[in-house]
C-alpha cells in the first residue's frame, strides 16, 4: 500500500503517519515489528527515527524458497524492531533458561 504510489518524501509521511497511529494505541515500552520490503529501507528508517524512542534491530526472516523477482529473487523478509516511549520494555524470553535463544535472523517455514 502506498509504496510506488507517492514521492519519496510523501512516503515518509505516511509511514511516519503509521507509526504515530502505532504508538498512539500501544503502552509505553512497547516494542513495533514492522515489516518492510528492502526498497524502503531508508524511508522506513527515516519515518522510524521520527516517531521512535529507539531503532532496536533490524531482524532478517529467511524462508524456504525466494519469492517473485527479477535479477534477483528475495528469500528473506525484513523486521524492524522499534521501541515505543521511554518505559523499559518487556523481555519475558530470559535468554539461556529454559533452551531459549534469539538472534536477529529468524528460519522458519
Amino acid at each position: 500500500m502506498a509504496s510506488g504510489e507517492m514521492p519519496e518524501a510523501e512516503f515518509i509521511d505516511f509511514l511516519a503517519r503509521v507509526c504515530r497511529l502505532l504508538v498512539a494505541h500501544t503502552v509505553d515500552g512497547s516494542i513495533h515489528y514492522i515489516f518492510m520490503d528492502w526498497r524502503h529501507v531508508y524511508e522506513l528508517l527515516v519515518a522510524g527515527r521520527q516517531v521512535y524512542s529507539e531503532f532496536k534491530n533490524l531482524c532478517i526472516w529467511v524462508k524456504d524458497n525466494g519469492g517473485m523477482g527479477s535479477f534477483y529473487r528475495s528469500q528473506h523478509e525484513l523486521v524492524f524492531v522499534f521501541k515505543n516511549g521511554k518505559d523499559g520494555h518487556r523481555n519475558n524470553v530470559q535468554l539461556g533458561q529454559y533452551g531459549r535463544y534469539r538472534t536477529n535472523v529468524w528460519h522458519y517455514s
